[in-house]
């Protein structure tokens, strides 16, 4: 882990807000130890809150190798009783994928108008999903570390530049990555100049009042179900938990994460998806890359 000394987003000045534990699924699949003590830290000039210190890229790596596997939820359900294989299996499913597609469509068609689209690429997309008929007559492609093999109508890629989109599409991955603006930076070099640029990340406040009876509920299923764990998260630290999403986003911090990478923001906003595991709130920012 690499300690941050200032904003990861914008280089401002961080206080830590409160000290937090690392969840045991996380300390296990990454360090193969039990939990131990994090900083929650949050910038003073954009509010971007975060986890400090910062995930370096092997220890990335370790923990999404395998990302949503039989392996994967198996070890996490034995730290995490009610991470089972339905639930698992429910982030991904069709209906879901189906609803954010809907909803990103009327998004685009709101923002970019009469633009033509003929190429679109999901940055980090694992199958690619999302942008499966996304655009009408578009040709989709994903870019994936993983090198999972993609969903019938979409064009794995090695090289995000080759591809030449005119839309790239970077959903729920900066919540996971210690240095975001790394991230961004990378991909937008790999973007053609005038091509438009869409990030979406979750809307989480962990100091909110349901945040924290959420993790008192989890914590106490816990210790009715893995008594012998749940003797290493009973301390005050652990309501504050850091887990698979390590930085906390709003609408403003996205915004100046997009521009101080040089991308031109076009729009923002936020939506809230419903009926689906994997719903919830999530802030949206779209961009433009600069012409050269």
């Amino acid at each position: 882990m690499i300690e941050a000394p200032k904003c990861v987003i914008c280089d401002g000045e961080i206080r830590r807000l409160r000290k937090a534990l690392v969840a045991p699924f996380l300390a296990q699949r990454i360090w193969n130890r039990t939990p131990f003590y994090v900083d929650l830290a949050r910038c003073r000039e954009c509010g971007f809150m975060f986890y400090n210190p910062r995930l370096e890229h092997a220890e990335e790596s370790r923990l999404y190798q395998g990302y949503r596997s039989e392996e994967y939820q198996r070890m996490r359900q034995s730290s995490e009783p009610w991470y089972t294989a339905s639930f698992n299996v429910s982030l991904a499913s069709p209906a879901s994928y189906e609803l954010r597609r809907r909803t990103l469509g009327t998004i685009l068609r709101q923002h970019v108008g009469e633009r033509a689209i003929k190429r679109v690429l999901d940055y980090g997309g694992d199958r690619g999903d999302l942008v499966r008929g996304l655009v009408e007559g578009a040709e989709a492609f994903v870019y994936d570390i993983s090198g999972i093999l993609p969903v019938d109508g979409v064009a794995s890629t090695t090289d995000p530049a080759g591809c030449k989109a005119d839309l790239v599409i970077n959903s729920n991955v900066l919540e996971h990555v210690g240095f975001p603006r790394h991230v961004v930076a990378k991909m937008l070099k790999e973007t053609p100049p005038g091509s438009l640029v869409f990030v979406e990340v979750p809307c989480e406040a962990p100091l909110a009042a349901t945040r924290i009876l959420k993790r008192v509920a989890q914590i106490g299923i816990m210790a009715l179900m893995r008594p012998g764990l749940a003797r290493s998260v009973l301390r005050p630290a652990s309501i504050f938990m850091m887990h698979e999403h390590v930085n906390y986003f709003t609408v403003q911090s996205l915004a100046i994460l997009m521009q101080s990478c040089g991308c031109a923001v076009k729009a923002a906003g936020s939506y809230t998806l419903d009926g689906s595991a994997a719903g919830g709130t999530l802030v949206w920012s779209l961009g433009m890359t600069v012409e050269s």
